[in-house]
């Protein structure tokens, strides 16, 4: 893959509130709520869910200028290989869709939670007089 995405993210461990220090930050939760909430809706269709959550949070977190976003996807108890919360949320990291949002080099990558570091927005230029 070409440029940034070669960029191996950091690696965590310890307790992970520990990421609520950094700076200016969001979570997103994936642990299910009790609410039904997602109730009727397909294994398949939670996955596709946790996908476009994560890229809505990252565009959220570049506009409103955050540093971090914590995703909270929990440890994955699954085989590898396995389609999880945990594995959607890596997948989009490492993906062209994250590129204009995230800082690879910067983010974290830690057992029960993924944090990713926000790109700072770029001012637009004023007009040219």
């Amino acid at each position: 893959m070409p440029g940034d995405m070669n960029v191996m993210f950091k690696k965590g461990s310890g307790d992970w509130k520990e990421y609520r220090k950094l700076g200016s930050h969001f979570e997103v939760d994936f642990h299910p709520p009790d609410d039904g909430t997602l109730d009727g809706l397909s294994y398949w269709e939670r996955m596709d869910n946790v996908t476009e959550v994560s890229q809505k949070a990252l565009l959220r977190a570049y506009e409103d200028g955050d540093e971090y976003v914590i995703f909270r996807h929990g440890s994955s108890t699954s085989r590898p290989g396995a389609t999880t919360s945990r594995s959607q949320v890596r997948k989009l990291m490492r993906g062209k869709d994250a590129t204009p949002y995230i800082v690879r080099s910067e983010c974290i990558q830690h057992e029960s939670v993924f944090v990713a570091a926000i790109r700072r927005k770029r001012a637009t230029p004023g007009p040219k007089l």
